[in-house]
């Protein structure tokens, strides 16, 4: 039997932790950062054991989809109802709130961002009614907390040093029968950028795959550190884009409170910047604001109470608000000019 990378070996073991806590409770969820594997544990656990339910349902990506779309999939896949494209589905709902009570069944939702998604799923059913079990994953604490139990929150943790390495390895030198020692010596400084983030290992392992010139891995660490666009695809930057989604969900003072600790204050203490950031307002609403960030997976609390951040959202937030400084810079002429007058 082929040993299995450490990475892959962690994945399950988490994967076999969810299913032991589904044992004992009706919802699961799983909650942190863009990119830290919420989806690819999602995906690992349904694999290992949707066959123990009488019916299963995989929902991914829910947040981007019609919710009548994803209806229409969960009532296909628990009651092998399949509707024509223009039927309404509401009139089956019911259908699937009965399924979940009379079967044992298994359904996680992928990347969930309102709470009303899983109401209208009719995903929300009293625990002692049914043994039927769901999995939820999401980056923000706050839409679900009313829903499931602290002891049922399964906070992300990132991948160490060795797994992360290995995750590198296996798509920067996929095909390489030989690695020379400069890149093996610029991989580790890779490895500590992406700070045991699996998104951002794939990305640049992926990238980095075949290219065996040592300036275009430097290039891309110095891309990578500034929050910068590293594939040159200015359109389809899958790293930054993902990582950019809470970010982008924030109101604006959420959000400036964000650049702010990204920019000056990461390794300070909550009691000092409470104090450095009031301005007059009742302070307990600062308190408020780090806690939605805290919720939404964009900052968390050291265990010496220090403001943490990983690098990469780090990273992010200085390039936003360099861009957002420089706009506010650029002269824009109150006349333009005709071509013919140029």
């Amino acid at each position: 039997m082929p040993h299995l990378p450490r990475y892959q070996v962690a994945l399950e073991d988490k994967a076999n932790h969810i299913y032991s806590l589904l044992q004992n409770e009706s919802i699961v969820a799983l909650v942190g950062m863009g990119g830290i594997g919420k989806t690819t544990l999602s995906k690992k656990m349904y694999h290992l054991f949707h066959n123990q339910y009488e019916k299963s349902s995989f929902l991914e990506n829910v947040k981007s989809k019609d919710i009548k779309d994803v209806k229409k999939k969960l009532l296909q896949d628990l009651c092998d109802r399949e509707l024509h494209k223009d039927e309404d589905v509401d009139k089956y709902v019911d259908e699937i709130k009965q399924c979940m009570i009379s079967k044992t069944v298994l359904v996680v939702v992928d990347d969930v961002d309102i709470t009303k998604n899983l109401e209208d799923l009719q995903l929300l059913i009293d625990k002692d009614a049914t043994k039927s079990k769901v999995l939820i994953n999401c980056r923000n604490w706050q839409i679900l907390k009313n829903h499931v139990r602290e002891s049922a929150k399964v906070n992300m943790a990132l991948l160490e040093e060795e797994q992360a390495s290995e995750l590198f390895m296996s798509h920067a030198f996929k095909h390489a029968d030989h690695v020379t020692n400069y890149l093996k010596i610029i991989s580790m400084d890779i490895i500590t950028a992406c700070g045991g983030l699996p998104l951002s290992l794939e990305v640049l392992g992926c990238y980095l795959c075949g290219i065996n010139h040592l300036e275009i891995w430097k290039g891309a660490l110095h891309q990578l550190k500034g929050g910068r666009n590293i594939t040159g695809r200015s359109d389809n930057e899958m790293l930054w884009n993902t990582l950019r989604i809470s970010y982008d969900h924030l109101i604006k003072t959420h959000q400036d409170m964000f650049l702010d600790i990204a920019c000056f204050f990461v390794g300070f203490k909550k009691s000092t910047f409470c104090r450095m950031y009031w301005n007059g307002d009742d302070p307990s609403n600062l308190t408020l604001i780090l806690q939605n960030l805290k919720d939404r997976s964009l900052i968390k609390w050291a265990k010496d109470g220090r403001l943490y951040m990983h690098e990469q959202l780090r990273d992010m937030g200085r390039n936003i608000a360099t861009k957002v400084t420089m706009s506010r810079f650029i002269w824009k002429p109150k006349i333009s000019l005709q071509k013919n007058q140029v």
